[in-house]
């Protein structure tokens, strides 16, 4: 009789372990679709055997945990590619926002504002009295100072509102997700002292970096306990971001170095640098300009100190002799073409120097969309190879459906016959009821 029982109890641990089983596939099948979610797998163990005069009997297996399909290595290789692609897409976003704005085609812009100011004096120097090409010079002076200015303004615009208001929203959202992982690590460090098996906090909370790693770098280590200590890349080095259920704040002056933020960062580097660019340009081709023939060369035709505030005069021809205002017409318009000294050191025509500043926007923003290209192939390739460790298969997922209701309806048919024979025993050592 008490072999029948343990066979009994054995056939109702096979089903409860069933039961287990089948819901563990059926939650793998619900998040097939679900990025962050690890496959998970029900572990089984010998239950301890039994003795018995004819030896050692086996009493089945229990399960004892529920585990997940996660690679910490892979998932540390797919968030350095997060973050890599998101810092050169967002950085390539910006710099074509910037390229636009200083949009410069030789045909439109500040070249051609350039070209037709030098033109206008060449035809001034052959007919001083011209009232036309007279006309044609503010003119000229007029729209090459209003572009230079209008190009400026358009920069400081994306400098002063755009990327700090984008910066301000990134470190906001960065911070959001930075104590989102601090309280889960402290939800799985209390879940797991009660016994349980916390895998949805774990996928909550690779999920919260997942998203972390878009806007910052992300780097993690997991101690015993199962919480995660996450560090960030900075100017400065590694900054240490959450610690056990601690998290620490970043802030717009973090310096990071990588993810959205890193990237508008830079942008705003860059963005610095071409308007510095711009500012040389104008400060110099206001001083050029105002001191030819001589270095009292007239009347300012150009008024102001960089690309912020220059103005053309209204009044740079008056009250110049034809001799003077020929010598100074030709002495610009040979300007054209002349190698001038610039502030930041650099030497070349004016023309060339703004060429130079388009062509550096321009190589630039190709760097950034190489990078944004190759990040986010390496990120598709890490991430696939993270499916075919942590993803769900649905064919494999099926086939496991299909054992394990095998499984069941076996350990119901063990059940079933214990059952009747348990019965036959029982109605053997009755005694006759007469």
């Amino acid at each position: 009789m008490a072999g029948l029982t343990v066979s009994l109890d054995t056939a109702e641990q096979t089903l409860l372990n069933t039961q287990l089983e089948i819901q563990t596939s059926s939650n793998n099948i619900s998040n097939a679709n679900n990025t962050w979610y690890s496959r998970e797998t029900a572990v089984q163990t010998d239950n301890p055997p039994m003795w018995t005069p004819s030896g050692w009997l086996g009493t089945g297996a229990s399960v004892t945990q529920i585990t997940q399909a996660r690679d910490q290595y892979l998932d540390g290789q797919v968030l350095d590619a997060t973050s890599e692609y998101s810092q050169y897409s967002n950085l390539e976003t910006q710099l074509q926002t910037i390229q636009s704005a200083a949009s410069d085609s030789g045909d439109t812009g500040i070249s051609q504002a350039l070209g037709a100011f030098f033109d206008s004096w060449d035809t001034l120097s052959q007919n001083t009295s011209d009232l036309s090409s007279q006309s044609s010079v503010y003119q000229a002076a007029q729209n090459l100072a209003s572009s230079i200015q209008s190009t400026y303004n358009q920069l400081d615009q994306i400098a002063a509102n755009s990327l700090p208001g984008q910066v301000q929203d990134a470190v906001d959202q960065a911070n959001s997700y930075i104590s989102q992982i601090a309280q889960l690590n402290t939800e799985i460090v209390q879940s797991s002292a009660n016994g349980a098996q916390p895998n949805t906090l774990i996928d909550q909370r690779y999920e919260a970096m997942d998203n972390l790693a878009q806007l910052i770098p992300v780097s993690f280590s997991t101690d015993s306990s199962g919480t995660v200590t996450v560090t960030t890349n900075t100017s400065g080095g590694q900054m240490t971001i959450v610690s056990g259920g601690t998290g620490t704040d970043i802030s717009t002056s973090s310096a990071i170095t990588g993810g959205e933020l890193g990237g508008l960062l830079q942008a705003q580097t860059d963005l610095t640098g071409y308007m510095n660019n711009l500012d040389t340009f104008a400060s110099t081709l206001i001083s050029q300009v105002n001191n030819l023939p001589e270095p009292d060369g007239g009347p300012e035709i150009f008024t102001g100190t960089d690309a912020s505030n220059i103005t053309a005069s209204t009044t740079f021809l008056s009250g110049q002799s034809s001799a003077d205002l020929a010598s100074r017409a030709l002495a610009i318009a040979n300007l054209q073409d002349a190698q001038v000294d610039f502030s930041d050191g650099t030497t070349g025509t004016l023309q060339n120097y703004l060429s130079n500043i388009q062509e550096q926007i321009g190589n630039d923003t190709q760097q950034a969309t190489n990078n944004s290209s190759f990040y986010q192939s390496l990120q598709t390739e890490l991430q696939n190879q993270q499916q075919s460790v942590s993803g769900v298969s649905l064919d494999e997922e099926m086939v496991n459906v299909i054992q394990e209701q095998q499984v069941y309806q076996a350990a119901a048919k063990v059940v079933e016959t214990v059952s009747g024979l348990m019965s036959t025993v029982i109605s053997m050592v009755q005694p006759a009821t007469g």
